[in-house]
């Protein structure tokens, strides 16, 4: 019998206060309905000022674990897989593991960072972890908090994000759950500093250095990133219905990454997508980085109308870099 995975639990925190778009378009001076129109997000959530990528990520692994009826120390391993973090030194993990639980927890973690690919990254380690029998269960924590690195000088970046935490648990299973199908992930060089923050590195310490406060925010060259993604998309999808033995639109379920109204839009005229098959949450919450396919998987995963036996999902989404990404999980 082949070994499956089951999902044990996954659950998200919204951190903070809900902001909707009309507020932001008093920040930024815009007209109101200006944001809404033109990112395609109606509300997101920013956190408090005193949360921190790691304080939120605990209380989203916290949820899950309750939900789950775990401890802590029912975990082999923890993946920490997202964009955003609370220092350079150390990795976000073994923060958010201090926070629920002490040194009688020994069990591994590390970090994911792809961006916005993080969770399909971290998620195919956590595969292979589980089929070579390493671990037995894993829990994997994406938490992004995009609005201290954004400004409404920056109107379509300041209207588009969202802050949020998603945590997963999984575990091999010999009976219940999904086996892990078609698998690719690509990179395409010439797009590599096309969205970056120029300081938080090595390659522009503030000190000593004269800055801009606009340096230490999120830049992207939307056009230039837009028209690569789309010179690239179409080969890519057509490997995932090549390796699949299907056309992308007889998904049970499509959970892309949520870039942009823009972007939904594309890929879903581009390839005929019906509306009951693709998951959308860009509207409630914005582009949440790392945490945008975990929130459309919870989304499913959670809702009780919704049964997946014998059912094909496709976890699919780019990031900044520029790369593409996607999972095929077969129920």
């Amino acid at each position: 019998m082949n070994m499956k995975i089951k999902i044990v639990s996954i659950q998200k925190y919204l951190p903070g206060k809900l902001i909707e778009s009309a507020e932001l378009d008093k920040h930024a001076g815009l007209l109101e309905g200006w944001i809404k129109k033109n990112t395609g997000v109606e509300f997101r959530y920013h956190v408090n000022d005193d949360d921190s990528v790691s304080s939120i990520g605990a209380i989203a692994l916290t949820r899950a674990l309750d939900a789950a009826g775990l401890k802590p120390n029912d975990l082999d391993l923890l993946i920490f897989a997202g964009g955003s973090y609370d220092y350079p030194i150390p990795h976000n993990s073994c923060i958010l593991k201090s926070k629920i639980t002490d040194d009688s927890s020994a069990f591994p973690c590390f970090d994911v960072d792809s961006t916005c690919l993080s969770f399909l990254n971290g998620l195919d380690i956590a595969h292979m972890y589980l089929q070579s029998k390493r671990y037995k269960r894993i829990a994997l924590v994406s938490a992004e908090i995009a609005s201290r690195g954004i400004t409404p000088e920056d109107p379509k970046v300041y209207g588009l994000f969202g802050d949020a935490a998603v945590a997963l648990i999984i575990e091999s299973n010999e009976e219940n759950g999904y086996i892990p199908g078609y698998t690719n992930f690509t990179n395409f060089p010439s797009g590599a500093l096309l969205a970056y923050v120029p300081i938080g590195g090595l390659v522009n310490i503030p000190s000593g250095k004269p800055t801009k406060k606009s340096d230490y925010f999120f830049n992207m060259d939307g056009k230039k990133l837009i028209r690569l993604t789309v010179g690239y998309l179409d080969d890519f999808v057509e490997n995932v219905e090549i390796n699949c033995s299907r056309s992308i639109n007889s998904f049970d379920y499509i959970i892309s990454h949520q870039t942009s109204r823009f972007g939904n839009e594309y890929f879903a005229n581009r390839f005929n997508l019906s509306n009951s098959n693709v998951v959308t949450t860009l509207q409630q919450f914005g582009n949440c980085i790392s945490c945008s396919i975990p929130l459309g998987l919870e989304k499913i995963i959670n809702n009780s109308k919704i049964i997946l036996k014998d059912k094909s999902v496709l976890l699919i989404g780019t990031a900044a870099g520029l790369s593409f990404g996607c999972i095929q999980l077969n129920f």
